[in-house]
C-alpha cells in the first residue's frame, strides 16, 4: 500500500510536550507503528538485540524529524536554494527540541591533514597563542628575532658623529645593462636625481650609457635609488625621518644608509629594515601571523613534505620481499610493474656492477654478505664504476637501488608507474620537520620554551598541563580568551576518556568510538542548552575504567538542560540511565516493537525484557572449557610506538583476549606488529611490521586471517550480497529463468553496476544524493525506481515469484529459508546467521553498516570457506554493537573455530567475553606514554585472583 501523504499541521504544544517527547506511529524500516513517550532532560538508553529497530527509532525517526523541522524553520528564500528532504514514516513527534546526532561515522576517507587538533579547533587556538605571544628565534643561527620601528632606525643613524655625511637609499631592483635605461627613465619621472649602479653612486643624468655586444648587454645590473643626502647636525632629525620613510616605502620596508665620518675617506653601508630581523646574523623575516603555524598554508607548512609530516620512502623489506631468490631476481620492482626499457637498462647496469664490485649475481639474496646487500640497496657515493651506455663507457657512482627507485618515482610522467611503485613504499617521518609538519621558521618560535610542533606532539593530558602552566604569563594577557578556550577543549577531551591521544594523531586512524567521543567533547565545549543529542554507542573501544568518566559527561549534558538519547549495550550505561527503551523482541521482521520503556527499577521487574535478565545476572554467558597449552606464539622485544621492549606469548590453538585501557598498546602489538608480520609471511602482503626483535611460533600455522572493522565498501551499491559473493549466484539464477532466456538476458543484466538492467536515474544506487548546501549531503529514495535499483523490464523477471530487487530486500533469515534447496547459497547464509547477522537484508547498503557489522560480515566470509585448522585469526573488538544475546552467538562461532584447531586473538574490552577466553594478556597501566607494559598474562581465573592489581582485574 502507498504510504499516506504527510502534511505539516500546526500543533499547539500541550503540557506533556514541554516535559516529554511523544512519538506516534513510527514505521521506518521494521518499526511496527511504534508509539513512545520519552521524558525530556533525561539520559535515555535505547537497547535491544542487533536489528531490533533501535537505530530506526532513534536516528531514522527522531533525528530525521528533528532535521526536517529545522529545515522547515528556515526562510523561504533559503529553502528555495535547497532540495527538500522527505518526512520520516511517522504520524507525528511532539515536544522535540533541536536535534544533534553524533554517529559512528568512519574516518577512512578523511584527509591526512585532518588531526585531532584540527577537528577540535585546538590547532586554531594554538596558532593564535604562538603568533601573538611566542618568542621568535632565527632558524639559521638561533639568534633572537626582534622587530624595529622607524624611530629605532633614526636613532641608529643619529648615533654616528656629528658632521658625518649620509646618503639615504632604497634597494630598487636587479635588471640587465640592456634594460637599465628604461629603469633609469622611470626613476627620473618619479623625481629621483641620484642612483647607485653596481655599488657606485651617480647623478642620474651621468650614468654611462649601456653599449657593447649582445652578451655584454645581458650582463646583470643592480640599481638602487638614492633618496637624499645630508650631513648629521642639530635639527636634521625631521629631514632624516622623512627620507627614511620614503626609502622604506620604495624598498618595501628595506633601506640602507651610506655613511662617511668627518675623518674617514671610505663610505660604509648600514642596512636597515622595519621587518623582523635576527639580532645575530641580521637575516630578516616577515611579521608572524596565525597562517605561519598552519600546515595547510605555504607560509607554515614544511616545504619538503607539504605539511603532511611523512613522505613515502622505498623500504628494503618491500623492495626485496623474498630473500630466497637469486640476487639477479630479488629486486622485485625491477621484475614487475616498470616499462621494459627501464628494467632492461637497470639489469644491464646491475650485471656490470656485479663484475666490478665484485659479487655473485646468482647467489641467493639471503646468502649475500651484509656489506654487499647494503651496497646494492644504498650504494657507495665515493667509489666510481664503469657503465656501458650505448656505444660509450661512462664513469659514475652507484646510488643504490632505493635512490634509483626514488628517482624513477619522482621523475616519471606515468601516473600508473608512480601508483605501482607505491606498493614498495612506506610512509616515514619527513627528514626535515621530523613529523612536526611545519617549516623551520615556524618551529623556531617558542612559547614558554616549547614550539607549536612540540605542543601538537603532546598527548592530550600533557597538553592540558602545559596550557595550565601558561595561565600566569604576562605576555599572554592579551590572548587569555584563546588560552582559556584551549584549556576548556583539552579538559573536555580528557573527561571523555581520550587523554592518551596525541594532538597530531591523524583523524583517519581513529576508531568509530574515538571519533564519536572527539565530537562529543566538541559539543561539550559549545555549552548548548535545550538540545536533544542522539549518540550511537559512545562507549565503543572504552575500557570499563574509562566508562565512568564518559557517563559523567553525558550526565553533565543532561544536567545542562539537554535531552540525551543513547543507543547502548553497556550495562554500566544502562544502570546510570534515567530511562530505558528496549526494542525487540527479535531482529528484522521479528523486531520493531517497544518491549519495554521505563526506569531501570521497573526494567529489572519486567518479564519480557531480555536486557533485564543480563542486568540481573540471570542469564550470563556460559564459561567454556579449554585444554592445556602446549605450543606458543611469541613476539619478542616489541618496541613500536609506546611498547616498552616487551615480550609476549600467546597459546596456539586457543582463544586469547588482549585487554587494557585505551591507548595502552593493544592494537600496536596485535595488529601492527604480529598482524603485519603474519600478513607478510602467509599472505605476501606488502606491509611493514612495527619494531620488534622477532616472532617465534609461525611454523605452527598454515594461514592467517585478519578481520577488522574497516568498511566493506564506500558505495551504496556495495552490500552483504556482493561482499559475500552470493550476488553472483543470484544473478545466474535469474538469468536462467525462462523469461530471461527468452529475452536474451545474461547475468550482467541483473547487475546494478552496469548499464542495461539498472535504473539510470540513480545509477543502481536506489538513492539520490541531495545537495543541502551548508547542511551537507542527504540521500533520498530514487523517484524513478522507488529504491528498487533496476528498470521495469528487469523487474519483470521473477524467480519463485520474486524479482531481483525483492530478493535483495529479504533478510538473511528469510533468504536462508527461501534458498534452502541451494547448498552454495545456504552455506553462506547459515554462516551469516551464526555470527548474528540474520537481521541484515541482502541488499543493505554498505554505508549503513556499523564497524561491528562489517567485521562480522568478513568473519562469516572466512568461515564459509571451509578452511582446515591451524589458521591464526586476529579480531579487533568483534562484539562492537552487539547485545548480550548476539554475543553468545558470536562466541559460539569463535569457539567452533578454536575447537577446529585454529588460534584466535581478540582485542576486547567486554568483560563477559574476557571471562570466557582461554588466556588473557593485559597491557597498561595507562594509555599513551605511560602504557606499553605487560601487566598480566595468564588465565581469567588467575586474573580474578589478583583483583585490584590491574585495571581489568577490578571488573573481570
Amino acid at each position: 500500500m502507498p504510504k499516506p501523504k504527510k502534511t505539516s499541521v500546526p500543533i499547539l504544544l500541550s503540557a506533556e510536550s514541554r516535559t516529554h517527547i511523544h512519538v506516534k506511529g513510527a514505521r521506518e524500516h521494521n518499526l511496527k507503528n511504534v508509539e513512545l513517550t520519552i521524558p525530556r532532560n533525561t539520559l535515555t538508553v535505547f537497547t535491544g538485540v542487533s536489528g531490533s529497530g533501535k537505530s530506526s527509532l532513534a536516528f531514522d525517526t527522531i533525528y530525521a524529524e528533528g532535521a526536517r523541522q529545522y529545515l522547515e524553520s528556515l526562510s523561504a528564500k533559503l529553502r528555495a536554494n535547497m532540495e527538500s528532504i522527505p518526512h520520516p514514516d511517522v504520524d507525528f513527534i511532539h515536544g522535540l527540541s533541536p536535534v544533534i546526532a553524533i554517529e559512528q561515522h568512519t574516518s577512512s576517507g578523511a584527509s591526512p591533514r585532518s588531526t585531532v587538533a584540527t577537528v577540535t579547533e585546538i590547532a586554531d587556538y594554538a596558532r593564535i597563542l604562538w603568533s601573538v605571544a611566542g618568542t621568535q628565534y632565527c632558524p639559521d643561527c638561533g639568534g633572537k628575532i626582534t622587530s624595529r620601528s622607524l624611530d629605532d632606525c633614526i636613532g641608529e643613524v643619529l648615533a654616528f658623529p656629528q658632521g658625518s655625511r649620509v646618503l639615504v637609499g632604497a634597494f630598487c631592483q636587479k635588471t640587465t645593462r640592456g634594460l637599465q635605461a628604461e629603469v633609469l627613465e622611470d626613476l627620473r619621472r618619479h623625481g629621483f636625481q641620484r642612483v647607485r649602479l653596481n655599488g657606485e653612486v651617480f647623478d642620474i643624468d651621468d650614468v654611462p650609457a649601456a653599449t657593447g655586444t649582445k652578451k655584454a648587454l645581458s650582463a646583470p645590473v643592480t640599481i638602487d635609488v638614492i633618496v637624499d643626502r645630508l650631513v648629521l647636525r642639530e635639527g636634521v632629525r625631521s629631514r632624516l625621518a622623512d627620507s627614511l620613510e620614503l626609502a622604506f616605502k620604495e624598498g618595501r620596508n628595506s633601506a640602507f644608509v651610506l655613511l662617511r665620518g668627518p675623518e674617514e675617506e671610505d663610505w660604509r653601508e648600514i642596512p636597515l629594515r622595519l621587518d623582523f630581523s635576527c639580532s645575530s646574523c641580521g637575516k630578516t623575516y616577515e611579521p608572524l601571523t596565525p597562517k605561519h603555524f598552519s600546515t595547510n598554508h605555504p607560509s607554515g607548512a614544511c616545504p619538503t613534505c607539504g605539511g603532511l609530516g611523512t613522505l613515502p620512502q622505498f623500504i628494503p623489506e618491500l623492495v626485496v620481499p623474498d630473500p630466497e631468490k637469486r640476487t639477479r631476481d630479488a629486486i622485485r620492482p625491477w621484475n614487475y610493474g616498470m616499462a621494459f626499457m627501464i628494467i632492461f637498462m637497470r639489469k644491464r647496469w646491475f650485471r656490470q656492477l656485479a663484475k666490478q664490485y665484485p659479487f655473485s649475481y646468482e647467489t641467493k639474496w639471503k646468502d649475500q654478505p651484509e656489506e654487499v646487500r647494503n651496497f646494492i640497496l644504498y650504494g657507495d657515493p665515493e667509489r666510481e664504476f664503469s657503465f656501458r651506455v650505448g656505444r660509450s663507457t661512462q664513469k659514475r657512482t652507484w646510488p643504490g637501488v632505493l635512490k634509483d627507485l626514488t628517482y624513477i618515482a619522482t621523475t616519471t610522467e606515468s601516473v600508473n608507474l608512480r601508483t605501482r611503485l607505491l606498493a614498495y613504499q612506506h610512509l616515514e617521518l619527513c627528514p626535515d620537520c621530523k613529523g612536526l609538519r611545519l617549516n623551520s621558521r615556524s618551529l623556531a618560535v617558542r612559547l614558554n620554551d616549547v614550539s607549536i610542533g612540540e605542543f601538537l606532539n603532546y598527548d592530550i593530558e600533557e597538553a592540558l598541563a602545559y596550557v595550565k602552566s601558561l595561565a600566569d604569563l604576562p605576555e599572554l594577557k592579551a590572548v587569555e580568551d584563546a588560552r582559556s578556550g584551549l584549556e576548556a577543549r583539552l579538559s573536555f577531551l580528557v573527561k571523555t576518556g581520550l587523554s592518551y591521544l596525541t594532538l597530531n594523531r591523524e583523524y583517519s586512524t581513529l576508531s568509530g568510538g574515538e571519533i564519536q567521543r572527539v565530537r562529543l567533547a566538541a559539543q561539550l565545549g559549545l555549552g548548548l542548552v535545550g538540545v536533544t543529542y542522539v549518540l550511537d554507542e559512545p562507549s565503543i573501544g572504552l575500557h570499563p575504567i574509562d566508562n565512568a568518566r564518559l557517563i559523567d559527561q553525558l550526565k553533565g549534558l543532561r544536567d545542562s538542560g539537554n535531552t540525551v538519547l543513547v543507543i547502548e549495550h553497556d550495562a554500566d550505561m544502562m544502570r546510570a540511565a534515567d530511562y530505558i527503551v528496549e526494542t525487540g523482541e527479535g531482529a528484522g521482521p521479528l523486531g520493531g516493537n517497544v518491549v519495554f520503556s521505563g526506569t531501570l527499577k521497573n526494567c529489572l521487574k519486567d518479564g519480557r525484557s531480555r536486557t533485564a535478565k543480563f542486568l540481573s545476572k540471570d542469564n550470563e554467558i556460559p564459561r567454556r572449557q579449554f585444554s592445556r597449552f602446549r605450543q606458543w606464539l611469541t613476539v619478542k622485544d616489541a618496541r613500536e610506538h609506546n611498547l616498552k621492549n616487551i615480550t609476549v606469548s600467546f597459546p596456539c590453538g586457543m582463544l586469547t583476549g588482549v585487554c587494557g585501557v585505551s591507548g595502552s598498546g593493544k592494537s600496536t602489538l596485535v595488529n601492527k606488529i604480529l598482524g603485519n608480520a603474519a600478513a607478510r609471511r602467509f599472505n605476501r602482503a606488502k606491509v611493514v611490521p612495527g619494531k620488534h626483535g622477532g616472532i617465534d611460533g609461525f611454523d605452527f600455522f598454515d594461514g592467517f586471517v585478519r578481520v577488522d572493522q574497516s568498511p566493506i565498501g564506500r558505495s551504496p551499491r556495495s552490500n552483504p550480497a556482493t561482499f559475500t559473493g552470493i550476488f553472483d549466484d543470484l544473478r545466474k539464477l535469474f538469468a536462467g529463468t525462462p523469461l530471461a532466456k527468452a529475452r536474451g538476458y545474461d547475468a550482467g543484466r541483473f547487475s546494478f553496476n552496469k548499464k542495461g538492467g539498472r535504473c539510470e536515474k540513480c545509477m543502481g544506487d536506489g538513492q539520490i544524493a541531495l545537495d543541502m548546501q551548508f547542511l551537507g549531503e542527504t540521500w533520498v529514495t530514487c523517484p524513478s525506481c522507488h529504491g528498487a535499483r533496476y528498470n521495469r523490464e528487469t523487474l519483470e523477471v521473477l524467480y519463485k515469484g520474486l524479482n531481483i530487487s525483492q530478493v535483495l530486500e529479504l533478510t538473511v533469515d528469510e533468504a536462508e529459508e527461501f534458498f534452502h534447496a541451494l547448498p552454495p547459497l545456504q552455506r553462506v547464509l547459515q554462516t551469516l546467521k551464526d555470527v548474528g547477522l540474520g537481521y541484515l537484508t541482502l541488499g543493505q547498503s554498505a554505508t549503513t553498516l556499523s564497524g561491528g557489522e562489517a567485521q562480522r560480515l568478513k568473519l562469516a566470509v572466512e568461515l564459509a570457506k571451509n578452511k582446515r585448522g591451524k589458521t591464526l585469526y586476529i579480531l579487533d573488538e568483534p562484539t562492537t554493537g552487539l547485545h548480550w544475546d548476539d554475543i553468545k552467538k558470536l562466541m559460539d562461532v569463535l569457539f567452533r573455530l578454536r575447537d577446529a584447531g585454529n588460534t584466535i586473538l581478540i582485542i576486547e574490552h567486554n568483560t563477559d567475553v574476557l571471562r570466557q577466553a582461554d588466556y588473557l594478556v593485559e597491557l597498561g597501566p595507562t594509555g599513551g606514554k605511560l602504557g606499553g607494559n605487560v601487566l598480566f598474562s595468564g588465565t581469567p581465573a588467575d586474573l580474578r585472583s589478583r583483583k585490584g592489581e590491574t585495571p581489568t582485574s577490578r571488573f573481570i
